[in-house]
């Protein structure tokens, strides 16, 4: 799969540096911007196209990057939170699981080894606390 996506991108790039080649006119012809806002007139001295879609694809780039940092810090919180959600469910389920035993534990460990089955004691009346009521 490696070397498949080497080739994917060596054939990619091949056709970019066709597309380049074969427009070199275009890519080298000199030209400027014009920014006119009424109260704001601005001219770029004369450049070649290719430094134009070099930039723009790099403040492109820069701008997506931004964007999808915000989402990234959004994310981190996200886990972060679920995280410690997690920690207090456990914690819960191993405070159910201490009860359980607790309640469940034998009365005479002796018993246990006898061959007849002893009579199982009754539980004793404690509430169980299920996990939406402990926090």
């Amino acid at each position: 799969m490696k070397k498949v996506k080497i080739a994917f991108w060596i054939v990619v790039f091949g056709f970019i540096g066709l597309v380049i080649f074969q427009n070199k006119e275009f890519f080298m012809a000199e030209s400027r911007l014009m920014i006119d806002l009424g109260f704001f007139y601005y001219e770029t001295p004369f450049l070649a196209n290719a430094i134009f879609f070099v930039a723009f694809f790099l403040v492109g780039v820069l701008i997506s990057y931004f964007l999808s940092l915000f989402k990234h810090f959004k994310d981190a919180k996200t886990i972060k939170t679920f995280k410690a959600k997690e920690t207090s469910l456990v914690e819960t389920v191993s405070s159910l699981e201490k009860q359980l035993t607790n309640q469940t534990a034998p009365a005479e460990p002796a018993a246990v080894a006898s061959a007849e089955p002893s009579p199982v004691a009754p539980a004793k009346d404690e509430p169980i606390q299920v996990a939406a009521e402990v926090k």
